[in-house]
Parts: structure tokens; sequence; C-alpha cells
């Protein structure tokens, strides 16, 4: 049984002077999880130790560095599935957590699959996971792009601001830091396959919104029978075709890993109010899929042999 390791940074309009800085963070990520997968370590603790690193990292939309709410806030989600015990376990809307995968795992082993809000945090407290302050969160490069914003006079419109993309075009581009989910899928020396995904969301968020991310079946799926995946772009656009399920039923009739990535993203564009984003795919065999309909999503993967 091969064991395999894929990771990304996010499917987005990643900057030209960003893009060194995506690569670098994923291939950390993927360091980090293939020392430990080469060690025996199980799938659970290789997207765990995995994902920690891109939180950490402040080029991603993921923990530190995330992006900001319409309140100027970090607001977090993550989410892991085991898919030898179907297991998962989800939280969202995190302002005190500096590793939301963390508590994701603990959330995974019971008695709840989804924890939000504070509930979450009163849960991370029970089981020793230090509180920050949301301001710990909260980088310089977010801090100037949520104040360019606001001075713009910018308004919401359908829960989003009408403006946002004149926010992310340049001059601001550059400014910007990750818009998108990090995920991880990893396959251990016993054929189990875990999902995992973490998430500061989308850019001038309400307070609130919950995306894909925390979602089984849309933003992340696993089932050791079959195959992983997990998602990332514009979460109500996934959410609304369970971009992470659709992709793993086309892996169970038949489709090659690549094929059904392609797949599962032509499905995303094509609802009618349409939808951007990527999807990374990894089967019980070690074969992986990858694709996306933004400019860039950045990646890295290692599989043995």
């Amino acid at each position: 049984m091969p064991i395999a390791l894929v990771v990304h940074g996010g499917a987005w309009d990643i900057p030209d002077d960003q893009v060194e800085a995506h690569h670098a963070g994923c291939q950390a990520a993927l360091k980090v999880g293939w020392q430990l997968l080469r060690q025996g370590a199980s799938a659970l603790d290789v997207c765990e130790a995995s994902l920690r690193v891109m939180e950490d990292d402040p080029i991603f939309d993921a923990g530190i560095g995330s992006v900001l709410t319409t309140a100027g806030t970090v607001e977090l989600d993550a989410a892991v599935m085991d898919g030898t015990t179907l297991r998962y376990g989800a939280v969202a809307n995190l302002r005190r957590i500096r590793n939301p995968i963390s508590l994701a795992r603990k959330v995974l082993e019971g008695p709840a699959t989804m924890l939000v809000g504070e509930g979450a945090e009163q849960f991370a407290i029970d089981h020793e996971i230090p509180l920050i302050e949301n301001h710990e969160l909260i980088v310089e490069r977010e801090r100037a792009l949520w104040e360019a914003w606001k001075a713009s006079g910018a308004v919401l419109h359908h829960g989003q601001p009408r403006n946002i993309q004149q926010i992310a075009d340049p001059p601001y581009a550059s400014e910007v830091g990750g818009h998108d989910t990090v995920g991880v899928i990893a396959l251990d020396q016993h054929g189990n396959l875990v999902a995992a995904n973490s998430t500061g969301g989308t850019l001038f968020k309400l307070p609130g919104r919950i995306g894909d991310t925390a979602l089984i079946g849309a933003g992340l799926y696993a089932d050791s029978q079959i195959g992983a995946a997990v998602c990332t772009g514009w979460g109500e656009s996934i959410t609304r075709v369970a971009l992470a399920r659709r992709a793993i039923d086309l892996l169970e009739r038949g489709l090659a890993p690549q094929s059904a990535a392609e797949s599962a993203i032509r499905s995303l564009a094509r609802q009618p109010l349409g939808g951007s984003g990527g999807c990374i795919l990894l089967a019980p065999n070690g074969q992986i899929g990858m694709a996306w309909n933004t400019r860039r999503m950045a990646y890295a993967y290692q599989v043995e042999g």
C-alpha cells in the first residue's frame, strides 16, 4: 500500500508577487507531513500537522493572516474527516483559536460532530487548547486592506461588499493575502484516507458567515474504500453542488482521480449562479487528481515510489 500526501493553498487569482510564498508554504507543509508518513504516523496525525504549518504561515487565508470580516475581525473554520470510520469533526466561527484544525481533531473524537462560536471555544478550554486574542490572528496586510475598503465607502450587496472586485484589483492586489481554504489529504501505510481543511473565509464576509469548509460533503469528504476530496474556492457555490461528495461519487462510478476532479470543477462552473474554485483528490491506490477554474491553485504532493 503506497503512502501519499497532497496539500493545497487555495485556488484564486494569486498575485505574481505571492506565487513563490504560496509555493514555499505548500512545500513546507508537505515536508512536515511526509516525514511523519514515512515514520508510520496515522493519516489523521499527518493532516493535523501539515495543516498547522499552513495555519501558522501568514501567506494563507487560514489561522494567522486570515482575511477580515466586515467588522474587522478574524473568524475561522476547519474540519477533518476519517475515511475509515467516516467520523468527522468540524468547527466554525472561531475568533480565539490559533490552530482550528487541532480543535476539529478533538471534536472528531465526539460526542459532537460540529461546534461553532463560543461553544466551540469552551470545548477548546475543556480540552486544554489555549485561547488567544483575536488581534493576534490579524496581520498588517489584511488590516490595511480592510481599512482601504472601509475608506472606500463600500456597501453590502447580497451579503458581500459591492465593490469587492475594485478592492481586490491593483493597486491593492499585491497587498492581499490568501483568499481561500488550505487543505490536506493523506493516505497512510494502513490504507487510511483522511481529508482536512482550514480557512479564514471570504474577504470582508459578514460576521457569522460559514462557507463550505466546515460542511462535510461540500468542502471535504473521505471514504477509504473510494477516495478523498478537499475543495477550495467560492464557498457558497461549492456548497450548492456539494462539490466534495460529487467528486467522490465520480470516483465511485469508475472515473480516474484526474478525470473526476476535472468533471467536478466543470459542474461547479455550470451551476446557474456560476462558481469558481478547485479541488484535490486522492484514491486508495495513491493516484492523485486536481483541477481548478481560477487563475492559479497552490499545491504540492508526493506519492511513495
